[in-house]
C-alpha cells in the first residue's frame, strides 16, 4: 500500500511543477518577471511558490490546481509582507484542468 501513496505523490508533485510552470509562463506573457522560490523536495511547501515583478508591482504568487484549499498561511504572510510603500500584493492562481485561463485570488 506504501507504494500506491508513494507514487500518488510523485504525480501530485509532477502535477504541482507542471502548474506552477504554466502560471509562471502566463505571468511573464504579461510582462513580469519571474523569480521561483526554491522549496526542497520533501519539505512541506511554503507560501509562497515565485514572485513576479513589473508593472510597478511586487506580486507573491502561490499556485494552485482546481480546489483553493486552505488560504490561512496565505493570509497570515500576506498580512505580515504585504504592506508599507512598496505596495506588494499576494496572488493565488488556480489553474481548472482543460481551462487555458487561471482564476486569481488577491489577498490583501
Amino acid at each position: 500500500m506504501a507504494g500506491a501513496e508513494e507514487e500518488a505523490e510523485v504525480n501530485a508533485r509532477a502535477k504541482g511543477l507542471r502548474i506552477e510552470a504554466k502560471a509562471r509562463a502566463w505571468y511573464a506573457q504579461r510582462g513580469f518577471t519571474v523569480i521561483p522560490i526554491f522549496q526542497p523536495k520533501f519539505q512541506t511547501q511554503g507560501p509562497v511558490d515565485f514572485l513576479a515583478l513589473g508593472h510597478g508591482r511586487a506580486l507573491f504568487v502561490q499556485v494552485r490546481a482546481n480546489q483553493w484549499h486552505d488560504l490561512r498561511p496565505c493570509k497570515q504572510f500576506a498580512a505580515l509582507h504585504c504592506q508599507g510603500t512598496l505596495i506588494p500584493s499576494f496572488e493565488v492562481v488556480r489553474f481548472d484542468d482543460g481551462k487555458p485561463e487561471p482564476q486569481v485570488r488577491v489577498l490583501e
